[in-house]
């Protein structure tokens, strides 16, 4: 059950920066200004023209859908989060080619069109065309609803998107809002988590994973992009930051001796770094539903890939135990954590729905409860005896011999929870949010 008390935090000071939201490694209590406010726009990118940007650039997030590096990260979350929330979002088309820009200005400059209902294409001094669309830097995208059709201000998506949206740093433009202009638009989003052209702050949204280091006395969070954040004594063995990935970063996991570790892609494709080696990926599949966690064998000489049906993927000494993947499912799989053997594993659903297969027992769901938020990971007891569930409002479900040592629930958090990480002893954890936060319970340190 979740538990709805306060305990297990490290000092009253770490209390109160829960509290002022900011508790995060090394960081300090300060005034945020939003990025979301209807008069703020996406900053252009530098060195490059509008409509003109190269694939470098530029990263793969859905299907329709390629934006810019920076804006991708927190667009995948987005999707990720309607899934869980089981709202049909999908997306039309987010970077938009100069070849389009001029395209859809010629359709709207025709009769009984309106040519205020599409950015304008200027003209260079030689003549050439020039982009002025926010979708021309990758940072716009237009949404659609489970049918494919554009979002309506009466979708369950677009009341979706005025909820979660700016927690990740996507805003609705006054242009688009009701009455807002000849041409409102419900289902046109832009990314301003850079805080945009106003200067506010911050709101990447990117990070999906947390790396503790050998003796729990520092970590790395990583971020949509494969890039690091190293605190405290985390030895930094490479990331994929400065790797052209094709698809957004979804998850990493270190080693058992936490001397490397994985990243992988929404398509599949992993990265090594340190002592991981790589024994396959699904980076050349056409897969159903994208992959959205990595989880290692005890030996660390494979692992598994979980894709978001549940469809689970072998590899190196990992064995194939079971899957959901032919199963019709009444939510998301979420997450997956491997026994302590290795001879199985428990997958989640964002309902709280458990499936065990091999020597994983079950001990407990929240299926039948009513959750403010879907469950978004897993993460097992060090016995192998039990788990613990994190809810994307960083509620913490116990079960087994799984301690409750603290969560976020009582508290509003400027973004989504991502991720639960045990320490080494099993007698704490950290929670990550997406904008970088690292919450630490029990003997996991919060700001080592």
């Amino acid at each position: 059950m979740r538990a709805m008390r306060i305990t297990g935090f490290r000092s009253t000071a770490f209390v109160t920066s829960l509290v002022l939201g900011v508790a995060s490694a090394g960081a300090v209590a300060r005034a945020d200004v939003s990025p979301i406010n209807p008069n703020n726009r996406p900053t252009p990118l530098v060195g490059v023209a509008n409509g003109q940007v190269p694939m470098s650039r530029l990263v793969h997030v859905a299907p329709n859908c390629i934006a810019a590096r920076a804006a991708g990260p927190s667009l995948a979350r987005i999707f990720a989060m309607a899934r869980d929330a089981r709202v049909g979002l999908g997306a039309d088309q987010c970077y938009r080619p100069l070849s389009q820009e001029v395209q859809f200005a010629d359709q709207a400059s025709q009769p009984g069109n309106n040519p205020a209902c599409v950015a304008t294409v200027g003209r260079s001094a030689s003549g050439a065309p020039v982009g002025h669309s926010n979708h021309g830097w990758g940072k716009a995208v237009d949404l659609t609803d489970g049918a494919g059709n554009s979002l309506t201000f009466a979708s369950p998506g677009y009341a979706f998107m005025k909820q979660v949206a700016g927690s990740l740093g996507w805003n609705h433009p006054a242009f688009a809002e009701p009455g807002g202009s000849t041409c409102p638009e419900p289902w046109h989003w832009e990314w301003v988590g850079d805080g945009g052209t106003l200067g506010a702050s911050p709101r990447p949204g990117d990070a999906v994973a947390l790396l503790p280091s050998a003796n729990d006395a520092g970590y790395a969070v990583v971020d949509g992009l494969g890039g690091l954040a190293p605190h405290g004594n985390f030895v930094n063995r490479g990331s994929a930051a400065t790797t052209l990935i094709s698809w957004v970063i979804v998850g990493a996991s270190g080693t058992r001796d936490r001397g490397g570790y994985w990243m992988v892609g929404a398509d599949g494709g992993v990265f090594t770094f340190g002592d991981a080696h790589f024994y396959g990926s699904t980076g050349a599949l056409h897969l159903k539903q994208p992959v959205n966690a990595i989880a290692p064998t005890r030996s660390g000489k494979g692992y598994w890939l979980l894709a978001w049906d549940g469809g689970v993927f072998a590899f190196g000494d990992a064995h194939f135990y079971g899957s959901t993947g032919a199963i019709h499912l009444n939510a998301p799989v979420d997450g997956m954590a491997p026994t302590p053997t290795g001879s199985g594993y428990w997958l989640v659903a964002s309902d709280g729905g458990i499936f065990s297969f091999g020597d994983a027992h079950f001990y407990g769901s929240t299926g039948n409860i009513h959750l403010n938020s879907p469950i978004v990971a897993i993460a097992p007891t060090k016995t192998g005896k039990g788990y613990w569930m994190v809810a994307s409002d960083g509620g913490i479900f116990s079960f087994g011999d799984a301690r409750f040592h603290g969560s976020l629930a009582p508290f509003h958090l400027l973004s989504p929870t991502v991720s639960i990480v045990p320490s080494r002893t099993g007698n704490g954890y950290w929670l990550t949010t997406a904008d970088g936060r690292v919450y630490g319970f029990g003997d996991a340190h919060p700001e080592p």
